[in-house]
């Protein structure tokens, strides 16, 4: 594996390959839901599921990925739960409503999968550049969504929109090809070697910072899903755009959180702390969030801004993640707990922002409750961002 100095890029590669895999195929159903809608004669309710199913799978199979990590060691969870991944984006485009929707939990347990363990895997196996590794691994789940959002709506005219999901299986393919050899060699630590998770985990239920780092992810998450699923009809209503410039004002959005997640492994050591950095993307998150109720003409504007901010705000909390965690063990523990609890806040963004505006008709009340959550963010990261490492 790797030392302190030395990083194994096929290794690196096999880690962003399944990076790659955690949001492409949730990215591309929208692209041709109004395809999908058609063909399977599907309520505007049941099409919501397909994207907020995957949310609750991040946070409800949290759980389950650890102890698939902790059973089958970390690369071989990976590869088991790529596999699975290119099974269900596979088969799920070719059944029936009840079936794509069973197969949509499916996948999105598997990518729990390596939302949970590559965390850990980044800490053990690159030492020193873990930060670093991290930021990039972080791009590679932005650079999958944009990918998949931007080629699969000109392969469903190829294609057909069954087979143009079905295509992203391909990429969960190569994934667990380049799996094989780090899976192979892959071992156990010795029982002595392991700590105890039980402990383990009690402690960090107990603990501030792991709270701080969970409340983080929770918020951003809230605040990202939200302004992804309602931007659009936000500005359709109160700036008067198109349908196709709303689709443009999204996509800008989604494909900026590229280079946001590249920001953060720069930024984050050019202080003596991540206090400063974290308490930056909550304020930035509340500027967005006022600009688009308060002045949504500039929406060019809150697009750049929320974009570069959606994406350094997922890469802070990956990366304090790793670099507060002092082994693979507990970062591997503080990752489900974040997970757990911080996706399952996160689903409920959009379902809030909707009944607000559904029942009061008003966008700025809708709102209200992501401005709230950019403040709680700013707090949190204030208490994340202290120079700590957690050794429990």
């Amino acid at each position: 594996m790797v030392g302190e100095t030395r990083i194994s890029y096929g290794l690196l590669a096999a880690v962003l390959l399944v990076g790659l895999n955690l949001r492409s195929s949730i990215a591309a159903v929208s692209p041709v839901l109004p395809d999908i809608r058609a063909d399977l004669h599907m309520s505007s309710a049941t099409a919501g599921l397909l994207t907020s199913l995957p949310v609750l799978c991040f946070a409800l199979g949290s759980p389950a990925a650890l102890w698939l990590g902790r059973r089958l060691g970390i690369y071989r969870a990976l590869l088991v739960g790529c596999l699975v991944i290119a099974l269900a984006t596979l088969a799920r485009p070719y059944a029936g409503v009840g079936l794509l929707l069973a197969a949509t939990v499916i996948l999105g347990l598997a990518m729990t999968v390596g939302n949970v363990l590559m965390p850990a895997a980044v800490k053990r196996d690159f030492g020193s550049a873990a930060g670093r590794i991290t930021g990039v691994t972080t791009a590679s789940l932005s650079t999958g969504a944009a990918l998949a959002a931007a080629l699969t709506a000109p392969l469903a005219v190829w294609l057909g929109w069954r087979h143009a999901l079905a295509a992203w299986a391909v990429v969960a393919v190569v994934a667990v090809v380049a799996l094989a050899r780090p899976a192979a060699r892959a071992r156990h630590a010795p029982a002595a070697e392991r700590p105890r998770r039980h402990e383990t985990g009690a402690r960090l239920r107990t603990n501030r910072v792991a709270w701080a780092l969970t409340a983080f992810l929770g918020l951003q998450s809230v605040t990202y899903y939200a302004v992804t699923a309602w931007m659009p009809s936000l500005l359709r209503e109160t700036a008067g755009l198109s349908l196709a410039d709303a689709g443009l004002a999204m996509s800008l959005f989604q494909v900026l959180g590229i280079p946001g997640t590249l920001m953060v492994p720069v930024l984050v050591h050019l202080g003596r702390d991540q206090r400063g950095l974290g308490g930056s993307i909550g304020v930035a998150w509340l500027v967005v969030v006022l600009g688009l109720v308060l002045a949504p003409g500039l929406w060019p504007i809150w697009c750049v801004v929320g974009g570069i901010v959606q994406g350094m705000g997922i890469s802070y909390a990956f990366t304090i993640l790793v670099l507060r965690s002092a082994d693979d063990h507990v970062a591997v523990r503080l990752s489900a707990m974040m997970q757990l609890i911080g996706y399952i806040v996160g689903a409920s963004g959009p379902f809030l922002i909707g009944l607000i505006q559904g029942t009061t008709g008003s966008w700025t009340l809708a709102m209200i409750p992501l401005a709230i959550a950019a403040v709680g963010l700013t707090a949190a990261a204030i208490v994340a961002g202290r120079d700590r490492v957690l050794h429990v």
